[in-house]
Protein backbone atom coordinates (compact mmCIF):
# COMPACT_ATOMS: atom_id res chain seq x y z
CA UNK A 1 0.00 0.00 0.00
CA UNK A 2 1.22 3.49 -0.82
CA UNK A 3 -0.07 7.03 -0.63
CA UNK A 4 0.25 9.81 -3.16
CA UNK A 5 1.46 13.05 -1.62
CA UNK A 6 0.89 16.33 -3.43
CA UNK A 7 3.43 18.83 -2.13
CA UNK A 8 1.50 21.83 -3.42
CA UNK A 9 -1.63 20.77 -1.49
CA UNK A 10 0.46 19.99 1.61
CA UNK A 11 2.14 23.38 1.37
CA UNK A 12 -1.16 25.28 1.07
CA UNK A 13 -2.80 23.37 3.90
CA UNK A 14 0.10 24.04 6.27
CA UNK A 15 0.31 27.63 5.07
CA UNK A 16 -3.27 28.21 6.19
CA UNK A 17 -2.79 26.48 9.54
CA UNK A 18 0.50 28.27 10.29
CA UNK A 19 -0.93 31.66 9.33
CA UNK A 20 -3.88 31.18 11.68
CA UNK A 21 -1.56 30.05 14.48
CA UNK A 22 0.67 33.10 14.01
CA UNK A 23 -2.41 35.33 14.03
CA UNK A 24 -3.49 33.76 17.32
CA UNK A 25 -0.01 34.22 18.84
CA UNK A 26 0.06 37.83 17.65
CA UNK A 27 -3.17 38.46 19.54
CA UNK A 28 -2.02 36.67 22.70
CA UNK A 29 1.45 38.28 22.80
CA UNK A 30 0.26 41.65 21.42
CA UNK A 31 2.96 41.68 18.73
CA UNK A 32 2.72 44.40 16.03
CA UNK A 33 3.08 41.90 13.16
CA UNK A 34 1.37 42.78 9.88
CA UNK A 35 -0.41 40.27 7.62
CA UNK A 36 2.41 40.10 5.08
CA UNK A 37 4.95 39.32 7.80
CA UNK A 38 2.73 36.59 9.24
CA UNK A 39 2.19 35.16 5.76
CA UNK A 40 5.96 35.07 5.19
CA UNK A 41 6.49 33.29 8.51
CA UNK A 42 3.74 30.80 7.68
CA UNK A 43 5.31 30.12 4.28
CA UNK A 44 8.64 29.35 5.97
CA UNK A 45 6.97 26.96 8.41
CA UNK A 46 5.01 25.27 5.64
CA UNK A 47 8.13 24.88 3.51
CA UNK A 48 9.83 23.24 6.49
CA UNK A 49 7.03 20.68 6.82
CA UNK A 50 7.23 19.88 3.10
CA UNK A 51 10.99 19.50 3.41
CA UNK A 52 10.55 17.07 6.29
CA UNK A 53 8.24 14.89 4.23
CA UNK A 54 10.68 14.88 1.32
CA UNK A 55 13.68 14.04 3.53
CA UNK A 56 11.88 11.74 5.98
CA UNK A 57 13.47 8.61 4.51
CA UNK A 58 16.97 9.97 5.01
CA UNK A 59 16.63 11.56 8.45
CA UNK A 60 16.51 10.06 11.93
CA UNK A 61 13.74 10.90 14.38
CA UNK A 62 15.95 13.33 16.29
CA UNK A 63 17.12 14.89 13.05
CA UNK A 64 13.53 15.51 12.00
CA UNK A 65 12.71 16.90 15.43
CA UNK A 66 15.68 19.28 15.28
CA UNK A 67 14.69 20.50 11.81
CA UNK A 68 11.11 21.04 12.96
CA UNK A 69 12.24 23.06 15.99
CA UNK A 70 14.54 25.18 13.82
CA UNK A 71 11.81 25.95 11.29
CA UNK A 72 9.30 26.65 14.07
CA UNK A 73 11.70 29.11 15.69
CA UNK A 74 12.42 30.87 12.39
CA UNK A 75 8.71 30.96 11.58
CA UNK A 76 7.86 32.61 14.91
CA UNK A 77 10.82 35.01 14.81
CA UNK A 78 10.05 36.23 11.29
CA UNK A 79 6.26 35.91 11.38
CA UNK A 80 5.86 37.91 14.61
CA UNK A 81 8.88 40.18 14.29
CA UNK A 82 10.25 39.12 17.68
CA UNK A 83 13.87 40.02 18.37
CA UNK A 84 14.84 38.92 21.89
CA UNK A 85 15.58 35.26 22.57
CA UNK A 86 13.45 34.99 25.72
CA UNK A 87 10.31 36.07 23.90
CA UNK A 88 11.10 33.76 20.98
CA UNK A 89 11.26 30.79 23.38
CA UNK A 90 7.93 31.79 24.91
CA UNK A 91 6.33 32.19 21.49
CA UNK A 92 7.60 28.79 20.29
CA UNK A 93 6.21 27.12 23.41
CA UNK A 94 2.85 28.82 22.83
CA UNK A 95 3.00 27.73 19.19
CA UNK A 96 3.29 24.07 20.21
CA UNK A 97 0.47 24.42 22.75
CA UNK A 98 -1.86 26.15 20.30
CA UNK A 99 -0.97 23.64 17.56
CA UNK A 100 -1.90 20.78 19.89
CA UNK A 101 -5.18 22.45 20.87
CA UNK A 102 -6.02 23.35 17.28
CA UNK A 103 -5.38 19.76 16.18
CA UNK A 104 -7.62 18.38 18.93
CA UNK A 105 -10.44 20.77 18.07
CA UNK A 106 -9.97 19.94 14.38
CA UNK A 107 -10.49 16.23 15.09
CA UNK A 108 -13.59 16.98 17.15
CA UNK A 109 -15.08 19.27 14.48
CA UNK A 110 -14.30 16.72 11.75
CA UNK A 111 -16.19 14.03 13.66
CA UNK A 112 -19.24 16.27 14.09
CA UNK A 113 -19.57 18.06 10.73
CA UNK A 114 -19.68 17.09 7.10
CA UNK A 115 -18.44 19.68 4.61
CA UNK A 116 -18.97 19.08 0.89
CA UNK A 117 -16.20 21.38 -0.41
CA UNK A 118 -12.62 22.00 0.74
CA UNK A 119 -13.09 20.16 4.07
CA UNK A 120 -9.58 20.90 5.35
CA UNK A 121 -9.94 24.66 4.97
CA UNK A 122 -13.43 24.60 6.46
CA UNK A 123 -12.53 22.42 9.43
CA UNK A 124 -9.37 24.45 10.07
CA UNK A 125 -11.20 27.80 10.05
CA UNK A 126 -13.98 26.52 12.31
CA UNK A 127 -11.38 25.05 14.70
CA UNK A 128 -9.48 28.35 14.71
CA UNK A 129 -12.63 30.32 15.57
CA UNK A 130 -13.44 27.94 18.42
CA UNK A 131 -9.89 28.11 19.80
CA UNK A 132 -9.85 31.93 19.49
CA UNK A 133 -13.16 32.19 21.34
CA UNK A 134 -11.89 29.93 24.14
CA UNK A 135 -8.61 31.84 24.45
CA UNK A 136 -10.50 35.14 24.46
CA UNK A 137 -12.72 33.93 27.28
CA UNK A 138 -9.74 32.74 29.31
CA UNK A 139 -7.79 35.96 28.81
CA UNK A 140 -10.86 38.03 29.59
CA UNK A 141 -11.52 35.99 32.75
CA UNK A 142 -7.93 36.56 33.85
CA UNK A 143 -8.29 40.29 33.33
CA UNK A 144 -11.63 40.42 35.14
CA UNK A 145 -10.05 38.66 38.12
CA UNK A 146 -7.17 41.14 38.20
CA UNK A 147 -6.89 44.08 40.59
CA UNK A 148 -8.97 46.66 38.70
CA UNK A 149 -9.71 50.03 40.31
CA UNK A 150 -11.77 53.16 39.62
CA UNK A 151 -10.05 56.52 39.60
CA UNK A 152 -9.85 60.08 38.30
CA UNK A 153 -7.01 61.71 36.41
CA UNK A 154 -6.62 65.48 36.27
CA UNK A 155 -4.61 67.77 33.98
CA UNK A 156 -4.79 71.58 33.67
CA UNK A 157 -8.31 71.84 35.02
CA UNK A 158 -9.74 68.86 33.12
CA UNK A 159 -10.63 65.56 34.77
CA UNK A 160 -11.52 62.16 33.34
CA UNK A 161 -12.76 59.00 34.99
CA UNK A 162 -10.39 56.06 34.45
CA UNK A 163 -10.66 52.35 35.04
CA UNK A 164 -7.20 51.03 35.79
CA UNK A 165 -5.34 47.82 36.44
CA UNK A 166 -2.85 47.71 39.30
CA UNK A 167 -0.19 45.63 37.58
CA UNK A 168 2.51 44.16 39.81
CA UNK A 169 4.48 43.32 36.66
CA UNK A 170 4.79 46.98 35.69
CA UNK A 171 8.32 48.06 36.64
CA UNK A 172 8.51 51.02 34.28
CA UNK A 173 10.38 54.02 35.72
CA UNK A 174 11.80 57.33 34.65
CA UNK A 175 15.51 56.50 34.11
CA UNK A 176 16.67 59.90 35.46
CA UNK A 177 14.73 60.33 38.73
CA UNK A 178 13.33 56.80 39.15
CA UNK A 179 9.72 58.01 39.23
CA UNK A 180 7.17 55.20 38.57
CA UNK A 181 5.35 55.35 35.24
CA UNK A 182 1.72 54.41 34.70
CA UNK A 183 0.28 53.82 31.21
CA UNK A 184 -2.79 55.38 29.59
CA UNK A 185 -4.31 54.75 26.16
CA UNK A 186 -3.90 57.51 23.60
CA UNK A 187 -7.63 58.12 23.10
CA UNK A 188 -8.08 58.79 26.84
CA UNK A 189 -5.09 61.13 26.75
CA UNK A 190 -6.85 63.27 24.14
CA UNK A 191 -9.94 63.36 26.35
CA UNK A 192 -7.79 64.51 29.26
CA UNK A 193 -5.69 67.06 27.39
CA UNK A 194 -8.24 68.27 24.86
CA UNK A 195 -6.45 70.15 22.10
CA UNK A 196 -3.43 70.81 24.30
CA UNK A 197 -0.26 68.84 23.61
CA UNK A 198 1.60 68.07 26.88
CA UNK A 199 5.34 68.32 27.32
CA UNK A 200 6.67 64.80 26.80
CA UNK A 201 9.74 63.02 28.07
CA UNK A 202 10.87 59.74 26.54
CA UNK A 203 10.90 56.58 28.68
CA UNK A 204 12.86 53.55 27.40
CA UNK A 205 11.12 50.22 27.88
CA UNK A 206 11.41 46.52 27.05
CA UNK A 207 8.41 44.39 26.12
CA UNK A 208 7.29 41.48 23.94
CA UNK A 209 8.32 42.17 20.36
CA UNK A 210 9.92 45.50 21.35
CA UNK A 211 13.26 45.04 23.13
CA UNK A 212 14.32 48.70 22.69
CA UNK A 213 11.11 50.71 22.78
CA UNK A 214 10.52 54.36 23.63
CA UNK A 215 7.34 55.48 25.43
CA UNK A 216 6.27 59.15 25.47
CA UNK A 217 5.20 60.25 28.96
CA UNK A 218 4.04 63.46 30.63
CA UNK A 219 3.24 64.67 34.13
CA UNK A 220 -0.46 64.90 34.92
CA UNK A 221 -1.58 67.10 37.79
CA UNK A 222 -3.20 64.50 40.02
CA UNK A 223 -4.45 60.91 40.11
CA UNK A 224 -7.13 59.76 42.53
CA UNK A 225 -7.40 56.01 43.16
CA UNK A 226 -10.58 54.74 44.84
CA UNK A 227 -9.72 51.74 46.98
CA UNK A 228 -11.95 48.80 47.90
CA UNK A 229 -12.34 49.97 51.51
CA UNK A 230 -13.96 53.20 50.28
CA UNK A 231 -10.93 55.41 50.83
CA UNK A 232 -9.31 57.55 48.17
CA UNK A 233 -5.59 57.90 47.59
CA UNK A 234 -4.23 61.03 45.98
CA UNK A 235 -1.05 60.95 43.88
CA UNK A 236 0.41 64.31 42.94
CA UNK A 237 2.04 64.78 39.52
CA UNK A 238 1.86 61.14 38.34
CA UNK A 239 4.03 60.32 35.33
CA UNK A 240 1.76 58.95 32.60
CA UNK A 241 3.06 57.02 29.58
CA UNK A 242 0.95 56.94 26.40
CA UNK A 243 0.32 53.89 24.24
CA UNK A 244 -1.59 53.54 20.97
CA UNK A 245 -2.32 49.86 21.65
CA UNK A 246 -5.38 48.74 23.65
CA UNK A 247 -4.45 47.66 27.16
CA UNK A 248 -7.29 45.17 27.58
CA UNK A 249 -8.63 42.71 25.01
CA UNK A 250 -12.11 43.11 26.54
CA UNK A 251 -11.76 46.87 27.11
CA UNK A 252 -12.09 46.28 30.87
CA UNK A 253 -9.62 49.04 31.70
CA UNK A 254 -7.84 51.90 29.93
CA UNK A 255 -4.96 52.52 32.34
CA UNK A 256 -2.21 50.42 33.92
CA UNK A 257 -0.99 51.82 37.23
CA UNK A 258 2.43 51.26 38.72
CA UNK A 259 2.09 49.11 41.91
CA UNK A 260 4.18 51.59 43.90
CA UNK A 261 1.34 54.12 43.69
CA UNK A 262 -0.62 52.24 46.37
CA UNK A 263 2.28 51.57 48.71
Amino acid sequence: MYYELYLDVLFLENLLADYLLLSLLRWILKCPARRLRRLLGAAIGSAGVCGLYVCSMESTFFGQLLIYVIFSTVMVKIGLGIKDLRTVKKAVALLYICSFLLGGIYQWVQSRLKLPLYPFAGFTLISYWILSACMGWLLGFRERMADVFEGELGYHGRTIHVKGLLDTGNHLRDPVFGKPVSILTENRKWELCGGEEPLYQMIPFHSLGEPNGILPAFFADVLYIYQKDGSRKQIERPLIGITKEPLSSQMDYDMIAHPELLE
